[in-house]
């Protein structure tokens, strides 16, 4: 499967592109703290260009030096001093055969810097930024308007300047144009605020600015919202009529995504959230105008970005984490290797949690070297080894296929099934993501020639073998209850619900950190299941999980009949049901399975123990370290294996 739709050529205005992919703009904080572009920041562009990507957008670049700069070392585009280095990054993309365009944006009141100035169409904060300093926007006046408009066609004849075969005003997502187009944020009384007509005439004359600013063959694309998903923000019928003026104005392509930071859900969609959910937005926006429509928005696969072009619904597909994940996407998918794709699976730990939240450049869970590109290489070792990997799950999988890529001579030892604790993932609409990664790392070890051996390895086995170096990755153990279980309940492991094993009448999962949140929801998806979730602690999430989950999970687990319940102690389990405390009332709740979802242990050294006293080079990766998430099993077993 070669994706025909997704590779033949399109057209933005006179401006004719490879394919129908688009590299979707993301923030990279790779950039100098004055904003100029860094050997990083092109390296990194330069080898998204390579991967076979058809259109790279670059990252959202500052217009002003006023409140415009929303991030830490964010691109900058807001004098002639950056237009150097700009020309330097569009060069070294365009050289790949790829076409670049340059976004240009005002962050509003999502200026992540929580510092003052913040300008937005009102008062209106977001709590998360007035949270850090306690900064709140300032509404903006006409002369700042004024003057922010001018900005903006300065900025798109700077990204001219530089040779960027395209500009992209960034009006979604939350940023200052949206502030202005939706009355979740708009209350103001003039003629900027109220009706549709004075809440759009802000970014309308950005458009006549850039218009009057830069050559007129010069393509000019706007990524908007189809809608912020508030219910007093923007409708799709105001996003539809925009866009219709918008094309009347000068524009040449609509880049169409959906929601905003207060909404992450939508905005950047985690994997319980439906895959191109904004689908339904841009093809009613698609009807309405005659210039081509860019779809965006947890795309993902190939499979998915391929109807979509080839089936009308938009005319280019843009890929944002997908290519972080993966910069090598378009030409794996192009040459039918499927497979071979490193998947997304939304997350957001590497990219945000972990990358730009704690004031990082961007990362990935499942790729250690986005941002770095170049600097973590996979070099043939000069001594090969006959190497034994104990453990089949992703930090086993991993290590396998670099071992093997050095050169070393492997051997995979798993009693079970290749992907560890992820298998649970395989069937569950929730969880496909997860699913795609453990079919992704089975291939890698498939197609190389890693001998697997399916038993469980001990110390004097692999002595006798003669393995000159083992890795450990057997993961951590299951935490044990706490409280007594009769051997005649039917009691099973979070990791252990699979959608091909359904249950009925009613499961009651005890523990509310990730793993017994997602195993509710894998649950919900069972016909005909009653589904009780159980949290001691007064709230749900309450570790070091990734801010999306908690955030939101608790929201789609309501929406999905989870029947949560917090402060309650489990004091034991029996064929009775799980009996349980609430403050001074006991009570037995009758179920038909009940779910342990406490979590892990610290993991047993006594493997790693024997081998070196043996004299075995031992190294350890993953949960067999410290119990982790995908992304410390990945990386651990990436930045071990790499120097073995």
């Amino acid at each position: 499967m070669n994706f025909p739709a997704l590779f033949t050529p399109g057209r933005i205005g006179p401006l004719e592109i490879p394919n129908r992919v688009v590299k979707s703009p993301q923030s990279t904080a790779t950039s100098n703290p004055d904003g100029t572009v860094s050997r990083r920041t092109v390296e990194h562009y330069r080898r998204l260009g390579e991967g076979g990507i058809g259109l790279v957008m670059m990252e959202y670049s500052y217009v002003d030096d006023d409140a415009s700069k929303a991030i830490h070392n964010q691109l900058g585009n807001s004098s002639r001093e950056h237009v150097a280095g700009l020309g330097w990054a569009a060069d070294e993309v365009r050289s790949t055969g790829a076409k670049v365009g340059l976004q240009i944006a005002h962050g509003g009141r999502q200026k992540f810097l929580g510092t003052a100035p913040i300008k937005s169409a009102t008062e209106s904060s977001w709590a998360d930024v007035e949270g850090q300093y306690g900064v709140v926007p300032t509404p903006m006046t006409i002369d700042e308007i004024d003057g922010v408009v001018r900005s903006f066609g300065e900025a798109a004849a700077r990204a001219w300047s530089a040779r960027f075969d395209l500009v992209e005003v960034h009006a979604g997502h939350g940023y200052l144009i949206t502030n202005f187009l939706s009355p979740h944020t708009n209350w103001r009384e003039d003629e900027y605020g109220g009706s549709f007509e004075n809440r759009a005439r802000l970014l309308l004359r950005i458009v006549d600015e850039i218009r009057a600013s830069v050559p007129a063959d010069f393509p000019l694309s706007i990524r908007l919202s189809v809608t912020d998903y508030e219910a007093d923000g923007i409708p799709i019928d105001e996003t539809v009529e925009l866009c219709r003026q918008l094309e009347a104005h000068g524009v040449d392509v609509l880049h169409c995504s959906g929601g905003h930071h207060a909404g992450m859900e939508w905005e950047v969609s985690p994997w319980y959230q439906v895959r191109a959910p904004h689908r339904w937005g841009w093809e009613e926006v698609k009807k309405a105008v005659s210039i081509p429509v860019i779809a965006s928005g947890s795309l993902v696969t190939p499979e998915i970005a391929d109807d979509i072009v080839a089936s009308g619904s938009a005319d280019f597909v843009s890929l944002g984490r997908a290519m972080l994940a993966d910069p090598d996407w378009a030409r794996k998918a192009r040459e039918g290797r499927v497979l071979e794709i490193v998947p997304c699976i939304r997350c957001n730990d590497g990219c945000l949690h972990r990358g730009l939240n704690r004031g990082r450049s961007v990362g990935c869970s499942v790729n250690p070297q986005v941002a770095e590109e170049g600097r973590f290489p996979v070099p043939p070792t000069a001594r090969p080894k006959r190497v034994a990997v104990v453990g089949g799950g992703p930090a086993g999988l991993k290590s396998a296929a670099v071992l093997h890529d050095r050169g070393h001579a492997v051997t995979l030892f798993e009693p079970a099934e290749l992907g560890g604790l992820l298998v649970h993932a395989s069937g569950s609409t929730v969880k496909q993501d997860l699913a795609g990664l453990v079919r992704h790392l089975s291939n890698e070890i498939a197609r190389r020639d890693i001998e697997v051996i399916g038993e469980r390895a001990d110390a004097n086995a692999l002595v006798k073998r003669g393995f000159d170096t083992v890795v450990i990755a057997t993961g951590a153990p299951i935490r044990r209850p706490d409280f007594p279980i009769d051997p005649m309940a039917v009691v099973v492991h979070s990791a252990d619900v699979r959608a091909d094993r359904p249950y009925t009448g009613t499961a009651v999962v005890i523990g509310g950190g990730l793993q017994g949140c997602e195993a509710a929801l894998r649950l919900s998806e069972m016909a005909g299941l009653e589904v009780i979730l159980l949290e001691s602690e007064l709230q749900l999430l309450t570790g070091d999980e990734v801010f999306t989950d908690v955030e939101r999970l608790p929201v789609f687990l309501e929406g999905a009949g989870v029947d949560v319940r917090t402060d309650v102690r489990v004091v034991g389990v029996d064929r009775a049901g799980v009996h349980i405390v609430r403050g001074s009332e006991r009570d037995v709740l009758p179920a038909d399975a009940v779910v342990l979802a406490l979590g892990r242990a610290h993991p047993d050294s006594g493997l790693t123990d024997d081998l070196r006293a043996a004299g075995v080079d031992v190294h350890v990766v993953g949960s067999a370290v410290k119990p982790g998430r995908v992304f410390d099993a990945i990386h651990s077993a990436f930045f071990t294996a790499r120097t073995v």
